[in-house]
Order: C-alpha cells, then structure tokens, then sequence
C-alpha cells in the first residue's frame, strides 16, 4: 500500500497570531503550537480548536522542529529594550461552557510584547518517493520540505534555505512508523537485539526532536526518524517465494561533512565519512544480514588549498598526539561492531603513502594491535584496470579468514541464528570509489553464504538474479554516495575527459560552495555555537549533554564553574628566534646541546630568575616559534619547502627532552614563520580542539613573506592560543606594522567560529620588528651600561602599545637584557655591515589573558616575588613570569630569546560537575515548564470548576512570578505553561495557598522530568569512549624512544584519472561468486588463487577445482629490504600482557618496502599487497618452516573436512553429503602419494646453499619478530631467522628445534601442490595430532595457509625449473619472493 499524506497542518488566520495544529489522521489528539509552547490537545479540544484554524498544507511525516537565533531581530529587540514595556497581550484560541456556565475547555495565549530572538520552524515532509517497502514498513526517499514559522511570518533566512536545500536533495530517507516496528537506523542484528541506542549515531534530525521532547511529547508518535545514506531495495522471486534485496548505507552524524571540509577524527575518536553499509535479504521472517563499515583515517588531517587535479595532504598532529583518539575510535569500534579487520586501501607514494604511514605506525603501537589485523592493498597497482582477478588472488585469500571466523547475521523460524562477530573497515583516502569497489566484491563473495543460509541458493538462476541485482545497486551505491560527499558521481574511468570534469567539479564544489557544511551543521547541532555560553560550556561539559540539557541548564553550569573545577598550577616556556633563512642548520653550528642552553638552561645564567630546575619542575608546554625558517625568496613564498621544518622539529624534540621527554603536538608553517607545540607525555589524553591557523600580510595580504601561524588548543579545561609572527621590516614603518597586527588579530579563525580573544591565555611571539627611535651611537652607548630603562623609553612597541594601538591588555615582563637584533653572524658584534642598522628588541613574548569574576590577584609578569599561598581551597592566578631573557647563540642575526610563565589553568572534576549538574537540574524545574492548578473541593479529592473571576485571579497571580506563555483549561484543571522552566518551579511554592478564600493545588505537569532527561544524557554518553592515560600506546610511554618517528606532514595527491570500474561491478558480465573457473576468461583463471577446499555449491564437481599457479605473478622480483635503525627502546604498555612481544616500529623505510609484509608483483608495474599484523605473533599461533610445512597436508585435509561436516553450521544433510563429494573427487586427495616425493634431498640442499646470504636478508626484515629470551612461554614463537641459519647444516635435524618440534615428530616436506583451507582446520589438525608435552596439547595453529600455499609453490616452481636446467637457485630469489616471511606464515 503506498504512503498517504497522514498529516495535516492547521494554521489560525488572524494578524499577530503564530498558533499551529498538527493533526494526524491515525490519532485522536492533536499538537498545539504557540508562542513558542508544544501542548497535546485532546479530542474535545481539538474539535473545539480546529473551527478557529484553516488547513494549509497535508505532509506524509514531520521531522521535528528547527529553532535558531534571529540576529535581526535580536538586535532590534536590544535596541529598543529600554523603551519597550513588558506588556502582555492575551490572546483567546477557544473557549467552551458546561451547563452550569464553568469553562470546560479554554485554551488562552498570554505572549509578552518583546523581541524574541529565536525563530521557530515546523519542518515537514510533503513530497517523497517510495523506494520499497520491508516487513510492514514504507521506505521513502524525501523529495520536498517545507518550514512552516512558529511565529510572525518572517523573512526565509538563507540558513533556512540551505537547510531545505540540503533536506531536498534526495539524500534521506526514513520508514513509516504508523503500527511497525522496523526501525531503518538499527541493522538487522541491532534490531533483533532491540539495541536502540546502537542506531543514535545515524539519526539525523535528533537535533529537532529535542524541542518536542521537551515538552513531554512522545515523538515516536508524531515525529519520523531520518537517516541520511542510501537504500536501495529490489524484489527477487526465490523460486516461490519473494524476498526484499536490499543495500543499506547509513552514514554517520557524528562528525558529518562533505570531502574537503571534514577529514580524520575528532578527539572522541568518531571519523568522518563514516559509513555503515547493509547487505540484507529478507525472505518471510527470515533474513540475512552482513554488514561492512567505512570511515576516513583516524588520525587528524587535513587538505587544504585550491587545487584542481592535485591536492595536498596536510597531518595537523604529530604522530603521538595522535593516539588518544586513534584508541577511543577503536574501543568505539569493538563496542559497537565487534572484532575488527582493517582494510587500507592507500595509496603507497605521495601524500597517501604519508598518512598511510602514520596509520600503521599507530596502529603498531596500539594495544588492541595483536587482535585487530591491518591488511594494506594498495589499490591503484593492484586492481589497475578495473581487473577482477587481482582482487581475487591478492585480496581475498587475506580476507577469507577473517571473513569466515565473523560471519554474518540470521534469524528466522526456521533459519539456524547466527550472528556477525566483527567487521571489514575499509579507508581509502576520501572512502569513496576504492572503498566502494572492495566493499562490493566482498559483499558478493558473502552473498551465495547468504542465500545458501536462507536455502534459497538451490538453483543457480536464482542466485544469478540476485547477483545481478547486488551488482546493479552497489554500483548505484558508489555513485549516490559520492554526489554526498563530493557533489558529483563515482568517477568511471571509462573517459578521462569525463573524470577529469568531476574532479575539478569537486574541487570547485569543496572550495566555493560551503553552503551545504553550514547547512549540515545547523541540522545536526542547530545554531547552539551562536550562543554567548555555547564555547565555555563546550570546554567545562562533555558531548552528551550539550545538545540534550536546555540552554538555562547549560547557561547555569557555566556560572558556576568555580564549583566544580579546580586550579592547576602549569608552567610553559614561550621561545622566539629569527633563524635568518635557515642557513645555518645545515652546518655543525647548531646541535641539539646548544638548543637546550637556549630552551633549558638560559635562566642559569640569570641572576633575577626565579625559575627552579628543570630537571625538578619541568615545563608543561613549549611553544617555540621561528622566523625565517627559509629564505625569503620567490619561490618559497609561492611554495616553501617543509625540509627545514621536519628538521627543526626533529632537533627540537631530542634537545627540550634530554630528562623529560616531550611529544610534538601540533605545527604550523607560513613560508618562513613557524611554530611548533611541543608537551608532555602525561598531557596528551587531557589536549582537544587543536587547531592551526595562518594570515599572510606580506604584499597586501597576498603573499606570506610576513604574517602568522597560529595554533589554538583547550588543555584540560582552559583555552589556549599562541601566535607566531613576523611583521614588517623598517625603521619608520611603524603604521605598517600595527595594520599587519590588527589584520593578524581579526582575520585568525577556527573552528566553531572562535577568534583569537575567545580564549582563556593568549601567547604573542615573534619578531615584530619595532625599533628604537634613538641614533646607532646613542643606543650602543646605553648598551654598553646596561641602561635598559632609557632604551624602553623610546622603544617603539611600547609607545604603540601605551597608545592602545595594538596589544591592548597584553603583559609583557621587564627587559633586563641587551637588544636581540642586529648581529653579524657569528658573533657577538652588532651590525657592521653598510646599512649598520641599529640594535633593537625586535623579538617579543607578550600574555594576553581574559579576566574572570574569580580572580583573586593582579599578575606578577614583572618580576616580582611570589605572593604567599593562600589557605583558598581554590584560588585562581592570571599568572607569573618566572623567567624573560635571552639566549647567546650566534648561529643567526638575531638572539633567540625565552619567557617561561606559570599560570593556573581549570581542570574539571568529573564527580563535582555531576553533583552539581543534579542540583541544578533540579531547581531548573520541569523541562515543559507547564504546571497544574486547581481548586480543593470541601470534600477529599473532590475538584470545584474555576470561575471567569478566579482564573483571572490565579493568572494575574502567577505574572508575578514569569511571563506566562499559554494557559489551558480542561475539565476542571487549570494548565499553565511559562516562558521559562525555572519560573514553573518557583510557582510550585504556591501549593496550598489561598487564591480568595479558595484553596489552590499546583502540580507539575510531569512528575519525572529528572529521570527522562538524565536517561537522555545517559543514552548520548554511550558514543563516548573512556580515556586512558596512556591511550592504550607505547608512544605515550616515558620509555619509547622517538628516534623512530617520522616528521613529515605534508605531502602531494596526485589524483589518477585512469581508475576504471572493476569487472565484478559490471551488470550482465557472469562472475561466479565461489570462483568456478569455466565462468572467467582462459588467462585470469591462470592468476586467480581460488581453491576453495569447503566449497558449499552443491553443483560443483572434481574439474571445477582450479589449482593454484602463481609463478607469473611471483615472476618479477622485489629488491631486498632496506636496513633499518636500530631501535633500542621499551615498548611494554601497562595492564597489557608481556606475550606477544612488539616487533620493531615501522620506519620511514621500512614502511614503503619491508620483508615482512606480503609483496608481490604484477606484470605491468610493482605494487604492494600487505598484511600487517601489527603483533606477528599471536597467543595460540606458531610458525612452520618451509621445509616442514606439507607432510602432513593429507591429514589435515581430512581432518579439515571432518571438522567441517561434524560442525553445528553445517545443519542439512545435503550439505554435509555435498562436502564429502566434493572432498573425495578432489585430485588433493588422489595425489597424496605423489605429494610425498615432491621434496628431494636435492631440493633441500638447495634450499640451503649460500646460507650467509640467506641469514644476512633474513636480518635485514624490519618488523621481524624478536626471538624470546624466556624459554617457557604460553605459545610457540619461531624465529625466522634460526630457521634459515640452521637449515644450513642438517636442515632435516635443526628445524626440529625452530619449529618447536621434539621427538617423533617430523618435519613436513615441501610440495607442489597448493592447497586452500581455513585455519578451523589446521586446528582441528594439530589437537588430532599427538605431542611429546602435555601441556602444549591445547595450543592452535594459526596459519594463513592460502599464502603460504602459494609462496611454496613459488619456491617449488624455481627449484623445478634450476633443475631442469642444471642452473642453482639463489637465496636472494627465495627471499625476494618472500617465502619465509613471517605474515606469510
């Protein structure tokens, strides 16, 4: 049945009046909307009301209402505040008498004359298209809204525009509610569960509901759930039966944006273009569901810049700094889905292989590593063409594992249950064509799985149908989500002319059209940042509560912030030094030892310091920022090179951590200004809202030659901002320079529209260059006797500053050192050269901070002793300066120079702020700020009507108290409803009074309104993952060492343009999801790695088996491994357990071309397919040698297969009978003999020739796995490289020992036969198989035994070939094609 339009909206048609009915035609009652109150009318009163109002418009749902700030009239209400009275002005809806004359349902409107500064918007849906329908259940595409205004019809604001446009676009779509219970935000395993606060994350106009909810309305009554993504839905015929086909793909509103806006995480760990994709079938009551997610890198980035065709790629944290969020997206991971599986679809050369670089090395540290797997496809070599089989021979057989061990979801009468134990997450740079094209080729591979548990897979014409129909709509899935994220359409390949047009239309769409991220913000958090207290409540409170609480309850908590945090003393040291075009660097000049006399040690040598050791006290923050990093010259300021600041950044790190360490937090480059954040390791998890911005001033604005880097931070609970900048240069131009500063303070912007003067501490460094107005001679003379107080007199900044032209109310400490500028280089000697300029304090540190009601002392930035502590519990100071002068290096023109303050920030207690968020909850007073009266009766509980005269009495009573919005009479009770919630509460003291001579009873309208709304915040507090100290990673341990790590940022995207569709997304071409050979070409079927032992297609006979031939693929060799840096550091983390042990970090080097991932090679060009795992070594796993890896293939084949017939997923006898067919014709089975002579003793001396050079590469793989010192461990660990070295000598004898065998137990020879099986049965093999030490009976083999299959043959096929020649086979060819690779085992 399709969907009618089942509401209708009534709208009273009298000037001055706002009043709005929503009726639904399902429902007796009716919604009233007035002045800004949500009242449910009953059936009496909706006949009553309804003769009064007139029908304008019929709507198929309502989403909720929009309430955002009206600056125009806010300001004219401010305007004419002081002549405006508070007049009120009532207004009669309805009225009707009983017989004895008493109102029996009146409904009056009481507004008070002021300008309101908050418009409301009724938003509906009046246009829609069905896309199908589930169970009981419509599923419509919205088409066309509209906003009906709440108050005096207004201008059509242009974010209201934006709003509908958004709304409009054919992006969301929501299920009828009327009497169903599908819920289109929950998957299919989530609804089974009734998880319903699992789809919170994809309800997109939660935001307008809260309105409603507020005023005690149930809005699964009246108001429709939204979800933004794509549905697509098609009916197939199983046989005789009809199943719904679908494809689902919900994306996320939390952190929610287009391409080029919103990139990365944030600090809670949710990640843009996130993504959760549905493939579900649902038969009668059965159905099978497999889900798949997709999300952007979890690390802060960015692309900035407008560029057409190639981007830039910008990390905007260091490495470490990453790690709090990267750990929270997991737990949120593993919380909501499930064991994981990383999928990085990366690119391994340019920008892409930057982030990709730094998403492994987090992922290695990471705790959780040893059970989340990262596979690294690179994509763009690998699939290049559009190729299927290389998704099949590179990717899957990585995939098949874990694809097995997850499973997916099934329930149903008759249907064995299953449910899916974990997910695929699948990344490419913007989630988008790559994601899409490996997300649809493991979805139809899962399919026949899926239709085969349904028992719908009995004929293959039924199954071709539905292929073709998954084919068709994740083609359609690709496009429709990329016109989401981008504007335009997947890109094809087909035509370059075509894919070129959409790049730059997405270029043009990110750069220029910022409408619809405005509009995406309004909608999923209103205009809450437009509000005065919106940026300090967002800092004192979590996420939870800042959408949920109302804004008195918000407004309330930021007033009494002193109740609830406490002060933290934090010291941090400000640094400034003008390098001079960073020449210098580059020589012996400057080394690590000289920067730490500048930044540690220059207070020694300062007598009025009273700065302590910073050995003792060291510094919490050091913000260093320089100047002239490169050279001025043309072309650095249309591109400056990164070089010099990866360097500094480098030095700076081991010089500030020579007793503490200290991480890098953020950066920020303009041409020759740069600044770096530098932290301790402690802080980290307790750092948000980092942000960098830059102003260029040089040349009018255009080039940055001059300008500043800013970087803006909340630490704990407090804000902070540090600029860097470098102004005009000259000795008269002082105009100039005040201009670039005020251009600096207003143009500076971040996130959430925060400016420079919105944070708690501002620190201003930089070379400002202001002079002295005094002659060269005059100003050397008072240098030489230290007159500094005559210098300042006539020092230029001061003079400007005094003026209040620029730096009005910032700070800077007494100058007791000589003039930082202008030295010959070198040495000690001011300018000598032709111009001689004369000496100045052109490089400053000056404090800005902003003043609290708290403050208890002015602040000691001159110098002064410290005041005496107070016995204040909680005292907060501005701040002192323990330290301003400078430091005597001569590698530059300028001296650097230091300040080191210490200030007291706010810290939250968590256990404080909850207290006294409840008692201010509660005397906030019932959300809906309705209350009841009415009249005690001479008799218990008998109610007396209410009088014309006495209600006046009551209601001219209660103004007293607030301005009263609505009043409301129904059956002998009086509803009253306020302006505000706190003037509801306030009336409740009214209970028991006397109204003349009549005993008033006042009620709240709801009796829980503390519970619903703390149930709320509750719900919301579920998407928020706990915060570890460490973050669950070794980078933040005092331990690591850091010489490791990469600090490159920024990199170049070169966007390809030949990407062309893969074959498994082309509809009416047959691509047999199991893989059978006589459905692909002669070629590929020679490539594809596809045996499938267990295959379960019940038409499948011996000649469908296709035996694995991969010696073309292996045929191009890879160089060895490039040798990388010794690491020597501790990588334990703590509640982590010792086994297994870390291999060493992933280097630059390593990275781009290591040992230990599986590398292979294709015919046209090198490319990457790796596995990391970051951990190697798992509990339960051991490796095998080459030479001890086959002999027992035929037991464990029918092992395997009796494994997998007794399992409890195999439920009908027909599969079972189909397995035990297909395991008996199978040639594995025949050839067992033949197996057993395909290793000779010549393979095997073979094998061991030239061991040096074996043992030699074997060394040089960079994330090998250490060998473990302690000989009793809870696993078998094998060293790689004790079973090369032994296999030298007697390699029958020594891999006895390497492979942990003993006794009896024999090694497995080499074969030539590849085999394809799950790890289920190489389990099932090594507990069937006997073993000398009892204790080590329970111990599991996990091997990836497709790609060890494969390497072996590799091996094999290279030892045929020397044979048959007479030619002998290197080691550096065995180990170039990694058959002794430890991930490969």
């Amino acid at each position: 049945m399709a969907l009618s339009k089942g509401f209708r909206v009534f709208q009273k048609q009298e000037p001055g009046s706002c009043s709005v009915l929503l009726e639904s035609r399902s429902r007796q009652d009716c919604l009233l909307f007035e002045a800004g109150a949500v009242a449910i009318l009953s059936s009496e009163e909706k006949e009553i009301v309804k003769s009064q109002f007139l029908k304008i418009m019929d709507a198929y749902g309502c989403l909720g209402v929009l309430r955002i700030k009206n600056e125009i009239h806010r300001a004219d209400a401010l305007a004419s505040s002081c002549e405006s009275c508070c007049c009120a002005q009532s207004t009669e809806i309805c009225t009707a008498k009983g017989k004895n004359g008493e109102s029996i349902v009146s409904i009056r409107s009481l507004v008070k004359i002021q300008g309101d500064s908050r418009l409301c918007f009724l938003v509906l849906v009046t246009g829609c298209i069905s896309v199908g329908r589930i169970r009981d259940a419509d599923v419509c595409k919205i088409t066309t809204t509209d906003f009906v205004p709440l108050q005096e019809e207004t201008a059509d604001e242009e974010r209201v525009t934006a709003l509908r446009k958004l709304l409009n676009s054919g992006m969301f779509y929501f299920s009828s509610t009327s009497g169903s219970t599908f819920d289109l935000s929950l998957c299919a395993q989530k609804l089974y569960a009734k998880d319903h606060e699992a789809g919170i994350r994809f309800f997109w106009n939660r935001t307008l509901h809260v309105h409603l909810k507020q005023h005690q309305v149930n809005c699964s009554d009246w108001l429709l759930k939204v979800i933004c993504g794509v549905v697509e839905i098609r009916t197939a015929y199983a046989t005789e039966k009809k199943a719904k086909a679908c494809l689902i793909s919900r994306l996320s509103c939390e952190r929610a944006g287009t391409s080029f806006f919103v990139r990365g995480t944030d600090d809670d760990g949710h990640v843009s273009s996130f993504v959760e994709t549905e493939q579900v079938i649902y038969l009668d009551d059965a159905v099978s569901s497999f889900i798949q997610i997709r999300g952007s890198v979890p690390l802060f980035w960015e692309q900035p810049g407008i560029q057409v065709g190639s981007h830039q790629l910008r990390l905007t944290r260091g490495i470490e700094a990453n790690a709090p969020a990267f750990d929270r997206h997991l737990i949120l991971l593993r919380q909501q889905y499930g064991s994981q599986v990383f999928v990085n679809l990366l690119r391994i050369k340019g920008g892409e292989e930057l982030l990709s670089r730094a998403f492994k090395k987090l992922m290695w540290a990471s705790a959780y590593a040893p059970d989340t797997p990262m596979i690294n496809f690179d994509y763009y070599h690998c699939v290049k063409g559009g190729r299927v089989e290389k998704l099949h021979s590179l990717l899957k057989p990585q995939l098949q594992e874990h694809l097995d061990k997850f499973g997916f979801f099934t329930s149903g009468e008759h249907i064995y249950p299953c449910l899916q134990s974990g997910v695929l997450r699948t990344n490419c740079l913007d989630c988008l064509d790559r994601t899409n094209s490996v997300q649809s080729y493991v979805a139809l591979e899962v399919l026949y799985s899926q239709l085969e548990s349904l028992g719908v897979a009995v004929k293959k014409t039924v199954v071709e149908r539905f292929v073709e129909f998954y084919k068709t709509m994740w083609s359609l899935n690709g496009h429709s989500l990329s016109k989401i994220f981008t504007g335009s359409r997947a890109k094809e390949g087909k035509m370059k002319v075509k894919d070129g047009a959409r790049s730059v239309s997405r270029t043009v769409q990110a750069n220029f059209f910022g409408a619809k991220q405005e509009a995406i913000d309004l909608l999923l958090m209103g205009d809450f940042y437009s509000e005065d207290y919106a940026d300090k409540a967002r800092v004192l409170m979590d996420s939870s509560a800042l959408f949920t609480a109302p804004p008195g309850i918000l407004e309330a908590m930021c007033e009494r912030q002193i109740k609830y945090t406490n002060v933290k003393s934090t010291r941090i040291s400000i640094g400034t030094w003008n390098v001079n075009g960073g020449k210098q660097f580059r020589s012996n000049m400057l080394n690590t030892a000289e920067l730490s006399s500048w930044l540690l040690d220059a207070f020694k040598e300062n007598e009025t310091s009273k700065l302590p050791d910073n050995e003792n006290c060291p510094p919490d923050i050091f913000a260093i920022g320089f100047q002239e990093m490169v050279e001025l010259n043309a072309g650095n300021i249309v591109n400056a090179s990164t070089t010099n600041k990866k360097m500094w950044a480098e030095q700076l790190q081991k010089a500030i951590s020579r007793t503490h360490k200290y991480i890098l937090l953020s950066s920020g480059q303009l041409v020759g200004v740069c600044l770096y954040i530098f932290v301790r390791l402690h802080h980290v998890p307790h750092i948000r809202e980092v942000a960098v911005d830059r102003v260029k001033t040089g040349m009018g604005g255009k080039a940055g030659n001059k300008g500043a880097v800013a970087v803006r931070l909340q630490f704990y609970s407090s804000t902070l901002c540090f600029i860097c900048a470098h102004l005009t240069a000259g000795q008269s131009q002082v105009k100039e320079r005040n201009e670039d500063y005020r251009e600096i303070m207003q143009k500076l912007s971040f996130p959430m529209g925060r400016n420079v003067f919105c944070h708690d501490l501002v620190y201003w460094c930089g070379d400002s260059n202001f002079r002295l107005d005094l002659p060269h001679e005059e100003v050397l003379h008072h240098i030489k006797g230290q007159d500094w107080k005559t210098l300042q007199a006539h020092d230029q900044l001061q003079h400007q500053k005094t003026e209040n032209k620029i730096f009005k109310d910032f700070f800077e400490g007494t100058i007791n050192f000589a003039p930082t500028y202008k030295y010959d280089v070198g040495t000690d000697v001011y300018d000598t050269s032709d111009k001689c300029r004369t000496p100045a304090w052109t490089d400053r540190v000056l404090l800005w901070r902003k003043n609290w009601s708290c403050d208890t002392s002015e602040s000691d930035l001159r110098g002064c002793e410290y005041e005496a502590e107070t016995e204040e519990k909680k005292i907060w100071r501005p701040g002192d300066l323990l330290y301003y002068g400078r430091a005597e290096l001569k590698a530059s023109d300028h001296k650097p120079v230091l300040a080191v303050f210490e200030v007291n920030i706010w810290e939250v207690d968590i256990f404080a702020r909850e207290q006294v968020f409840q008692e201010i909850t509660s005397s906030q007073g019932p959300l809906d700020a309705t209350v009841m009266i009415c009249l005690k009766g001479p008799t218990s509980g008998e109610r007396e009507p209410f009088s014309d005269d006495l209600s006046n009495e009551v209601i001219n009573w209660f103004q007293s108290y607030g301005n009263i919005l609505l009043v409301r009479f129904d059956h002998g009770q009086m509803l009253v409803t306020f302006q505000d919630s706190r003037m509801a509460l306030k009336v409740l003291d009214l209970d028991g009074k006397m109204v003349n001579g009549r005993v008033v009873c006042v009620k709240p309208r709801t009796r829980n309104w503390l519970n619903n709304l703390h149930e709320e915040i509750n719900m919301n507090r579920n998407s928020i993952a706990p915060m570890s100290p460490t973050a669950n990673s070794c980078l933040l341990e005092e331990t690591f060492d850091f010489n490791s790590l990469d600090y490159d940022t920024e990199g170049d995207l070169d966007e390809d343009l030949d990407e062309v569709v893969p074959q498994h997304l082309l509809t009416g071409k047959t691509v047999n999801l199991k893989n059978s050979p006589e459905e692909f070409p002669e070629s590929s079927a020679q490539e594809v790695a596809e045996v499938q032992l267990l295959n379960r297609m019940p038409d499948l006979q011996k000649s469908e088996i296709t035996v694995l031939n991969d010696a073309k693929c292996s045929s191009v060799n890879q160089e060895p491994a490039p040798q990388p840096r010794t690491a020597n550091r501790s990588v334990s983390v703590p509640d982590r357990p010792q086994p297994p042990q870390r291999p060493p970090p992933p280097t630059i080097q390593s990275l781009k071309k290591s040992a230990s991932d599986t590398v292979l090679s294709s015919e046209e060009s090198p490319f990457q397919a790796m596995t990391l795992n970051p951990s190697q070594i798992l509990p339960g796993t051991a490796f095998l040698s080459s030479e001890a890896a086959n002999k027992k293939e035929p037991k464990s084949l029918k092992t395997a297969a009796a494994a997998y017939v007794n399992s409890p997923l195999v439920t009908s006898q027909r599969n079972s009978d189909t397995v035990k067919q297909i395991i008996s014709q199978s040639p594995l089975i025949k050839t067992q003999q033949q197996e057993e002579q395909c290793a000779t003793n010549r393979t095997s001396q073979q094998l061991c020739n030239n061991p040096e050079r074996v043992s030699e590469s074997a060394a040089t793989a960079p994330i090998a796995p250490p060998r473990r010192k302690k000989a009793a461990a809870p696993y078998l660990q094998i060293d790689n490289n004790s079973v090369l070295k032994s296999s030298h000598n007697d390699p029958r004898q020594n891999c006895f020992h390497a492979c942990g065998l003993h006794g009896s137990d024999h090694p497995i020879k080499l074969c030539n036969t590849s085999t394809s099986f799950s790890n289920n049965s190489i389990r099932s093999f090594q507990e069937s198989r006997p073993s000398s030490d009892p204790s080590k009976q329970q111990r599991n083999f996990n091997i990836n035994l497709p790609k060890f299959g494969q390497d072996v043959n590799n091996a094999e096929a290279k030892v045929s070939a020397a044979g048959s020649t007479g030619e002998r086979i290197s080691h550096k060819d065995m180990t170039q094609n990694n058959c002794f690779s430890p991930n490969e085992l």
